[in-house]
């Protein structure tokens, strides 16, 4: 019997409808349980220690020789990173000084497939579960470099505007 190679883009489909469902199934658990904010610590922990050893120390230095510079290079490397669970084509970047951006989400793929998810597995929760993770961890792990970080939700996405102290 052959087994026929599934495409990459059906395994990447399958792989993000997974991840959300096991995002929305915990999410739901910590809920019962009362310990969302606990978790939301927990993974700014975890998340700070993953970053590079060195991108603290070098993006501080980095940004007391050239603090333009240094937020540009933040802000599209964040920009880049979140390709992984948002089409680029849904991303907007806007830069409204070299102090500050603007980074927008329309038609958000993560908020559509968890609406569809959470009413599939029947979970009680908002389907803004993963926005919510996001705008509390973020600003909390952007703080420690000097970046404010507001964010703003919307119908189907939302825009994340972040500062330089």
């Amino acid at each position: 019997m052959e087994i026929k190679e599934m495409p990459l883009k059906e395994k990447y489909e399958k792989l993000f409808d997974d991840y959300l469902l096991v995002s929305a199934m915990v999410y739901a658990f910590h809920k019962e349980l009362g310990v969302v904010d606990k978790c939301y610590d927990w993974v700014v922990k975890v998340r700070t220690k993953m970053l590079p050893s060195l991108m603290p120390i070098a993006f501080k230095l980095m940004k007391t020789v050239a603090p333009g510079t240094a937020f540009k290079k933040a802000v599209e490397n964040y920009a880049y990173e979140y390709q992984y669970t948002i089409p680029l084509s849904t991303l907007e970047v806007t830069r409204v000084s070299d102090r500050e951006a603007v980074l927008g989400i329309k038609n958000c793929v993560i908020l559509k497939k968890a609406r569809e998810l959470v009413k599939k597995a029947g979970l009680d929760i908002d389907p803004k579960f993963m926005c919510e993770e996001d705008s509390t961890v973020l600003p909390r792990m952007l703080k420690e470099f000097g970046i404010d970080v507001a964010w703003e939700l919307e119908e189907n996405g939302c825009r994340i505007r972040a500062k330089l102290k």
